[in-house]
């Protein structure tokens, strides 16, 4: 067994055992019972408590390293995580109750490990130590489970975004989108209707000033396994988008192919999706951004359906607004076949 699951299997092991209670966003104000106040500090945002000695050398250098990993499929360089270093002198107020804490401490009576803990000081926090009798171990140790280690937050990141989801969903949408495909989904409050084509298409949006978060629902018959191999996939998506009109008279969105999307497939809470990632721009004009879509099979109604979601941000980053799209399909729920059977009655 390698040093990395075992890094994996004991984080994920005492989180278990500490439980995992409601997580929100730092901005929320409400908490889940605990009498703490909401964890604070914005999204994607890791606070390192490590001494001097450490972070100027070899183990501030793999710190730096680990957390500045690009994430993949957006316009340009993002870190994985925004990382900020504080001295554990100054672990207190509002740092302390901070969402994502990771702990490096280096001294000869330390065992190479890690624990972590959650809500500690405040709800919805998370809280990692990582301890080593020297700098050296402690390097090798980060930069061998960097992968583990980056997850863990991110997963927290999801957590706090599927609860407050759920507990401020846009109830209009909620409803619209059950109508049209028959599954639940909570898009959270802000989002609206762009139109809809037929019973087989329906666009909304998040839009701020300067970007858009925009999510295309369409489904189509099912005719076969090869549905879910990419060129079908891309192939789908060009004929459904296609109606996602662009500022300029004639543009309309399509799929990026200099730059080939990338499928996987993956089981999300029991369900089979094939997750597609890649880039979108517009046919006679100048827009484009990340895109990433699920495609499902509905055998209720021998029908593939696809939660298309696209990102437009020219300005700032593109990370939160992404992963804000990608946290929507943990929501998703189909109704089970006796459900099903009883709406058609």
């Amino acid at each position: 067994m390698t040093m990395g699951r075992n890094f994996l299997n004991k984080l994920v092991g005492m989180l278990i055992v500490i439980g995992a209670g409601v997580v929100l966003i730092g901005c929320d104000s409400s908490t889940i019972g605990t009498g703490k106040q909401a964890a604070g500090g914005a999204p994607y945002e890791l606070i390192a408590v490590v001494e001097k000695p450490q972070w100027e050398g070899p183990v501030g250098d793999t710190l730096r390293e680990v957390f500045a990993q690009p994430v993949d499929y957006v316009n340009q360089y993002e870190p994985r995580l925004d990382l900020m270093r504080v001295m554990g002198s100054a672990f207190e107020g509002f740092i302390k109750v901070h969402r994502n804490v990771l702990f490096v401490t280096v001294a000869p009576d330390k065992p190479l490990g890690t624990s972590a803990v959650k809500e500690r000081y405040s709800d919805g926090q998370l809280i990692v130590y990582v301890t080593a009798p020297n700098d050296e171990a402690m390097a090798a140790y980060l930069s061998e489970n960097k992968e583990e280690l980056v997850k863990a937050f991110e997963d927290a990141e999801r957590e706090r975004a599927i609860r407050l989801n759920k507990k401020h969903k846009e109830g209009v949408m909620v409803d619209k989108i059950k109508k049209m495909f028959g599954f639940h989904i909570d898009l959270p409050r802000g989002y609206t209707s762009r139109g809809t084509s037929g019973d087989s298409l329906l666009v909304t949006s998040f839009e701020y000033p300067l970007a858009t978060q925009g999510i295309a629902i369409y489904s189509y018959p099912y005719t076969g396994k090869s549905d879910f191999e990419r060129d079908n996939l891309i192939k789908q998506r060009n004929n459904f988008v296609k109606n996602i009109p662009g500022p300029s008279d004639g543009s309309y969105m399509k799929t990026v192919d200099v730059y080939t999307p990338e499928v996987k497939y993956k089981r999300i809470n029991g369900r089979f999706w094939a997750e597609m990632r890649g880039f979108w721009d517009l046919e006679g004009d100048f827009m484009g951004g990340p895109m990433l879509s699920w495609s499902t099979l509905d055998t209720e109604n021998n029908r593939v359906v696809c939660i298309d979601c696209y990102v437009f941000s020219p300005k700032h980053g593109q990370r939160d607004l992404l992963r804000g799209l990608e946290h929507l399909i943990y929501s998703v729920e189909f109704p089970t076949a006796e459900e099903a059977a009883e709406v058609k009655k």
